[in-house]
């Protein structure tokens, strides 16, 4: 007994540091389950919610369309706010919108006003000269002069106001064919053989193996046989005034340069266009001729 008496009563075990670790880390994670736990209530409570709003807001949706009610309290039309805008505003607005057309438009209208000022203010010729003798300084110098001459032959054929002739020169002859550069001179003289706005030409021999004159050229020996220059396609320019007037004091351009015009054939134009060409030239080159020509001896007597 006095053994059991002497031994001392056990300390109680203290807990340790993992111990207080153990149970603070339990209480935290209780702690986030029942926070977890409520966050999915909550949100379990807001989706029930709001599918019952859908399902209230659906039915009065119905009410409205069914006319059982005129005004909803929960539904609202929202009606975007009107905008108003200054006239300046309005227009920038429109030309932002439609710069691509407006300036297709504004081209097409510029080039309409073009072409029209251009054919309104374009001299239109009464009458051509086609110059085929090749002679570059000849037609410098007296293309101009051989267009004044023929203006006092002829009248105002077009009716707008103006007296004018043009004269186009196409050289014709063996050297400008074989020339690279006079290429499209010769596809030009054949074009304009094929249609019917000049009739009057003014030649030489070089050019004839191009325009063929006996089948091309009209026979003016019935009306002006009588003035020696005269030789039945061709009425020849090398003993008359004709050179002095234009002032040429070049080379000679030879004795075999006449002056001629086109006989009425059907071409690519009709025969009617090509004879009422006929019918203005011909009378401007029988006025030339009277002007130039030197009646023969027997004629004359």
């Amino acid at each position: 007994m006095a053994e059991q008496d002497n031994k001392s009563p056990k300390k109680k075990k203290e807990p340790s540091v993992l111990d207080i670790a153990r149970e603070l880390e339990a209480k935290q994670q209780q702690i986030r389950e029942e926070q977890a736990a409520a966050a999915r209530a909550q949100a379990e409570e807001e989706r029930l919610a709001y599918e019952e709003q859908l399902r209230q807001d659906r039915l009065e949706l119905i009410r409205l369309k069914q006319g059982v009610i005129d005004e909803s309290e929960t539904i609202h039309e929202e009606r975007p706010e009107e905008k108003h805008y200054t006239l300046w505003q309005r227009l920038g607005n429109f030309f932002y919108h439609n710069k691509w057309w407006l300036g297709i438009a504004c081209f097409f209208v510029a080039m309409t006003g073009y072409l029209t000022w251009q054919w309104v203010t374009t001299v239109r010729p009464d009458m051509i000269v086609l110059l085929l003798v090749d002679d570059d300084f000849f037609n410098a110098a007296c293309n101009e002069r051989i267009g004044d001459l023929f203006e006092q032959y002829i009248e105002d054929e077009n009716g707008d106001g103006k007296v004018a002739v043009d004269v186009y020169y196409i050289p014709a002859s063996e050297a400008a064919a074989d020339n690279s550069g006079y290429t499209g001179n010769t596809t030009k003289l054949f074009a304009e053989f094929q249609i019917a706005e000049a009739c009057i030409v003014i030649s030489n021999d070089a050019a004839d193996q191009f325009i063929v004159p006996d089948s091309t050229l009209y026979d003016l020996s019935a009306d002006y046989g009588q003035y020696a220059q005269t030789e039945a396609m061709r009425f020849y320019l090398t003993d008359t005034a004709f050179f002095d007037d234009l002032e040429w004091d070049g080379d000679p351009l030879g004795d075999d340069v006449y002056i001629g015009i086109r006989s009425v054939r059907k071409t690519l134009d009709s025969e009617e266009e090509m004879q009422k060409t006929f019918d203005i030239s011909y009378p401007a080159l029988g006025r030339f001729i009277e002007a130039y020509g030197t009646l023969r001896t027997d004629a004359a007597d």
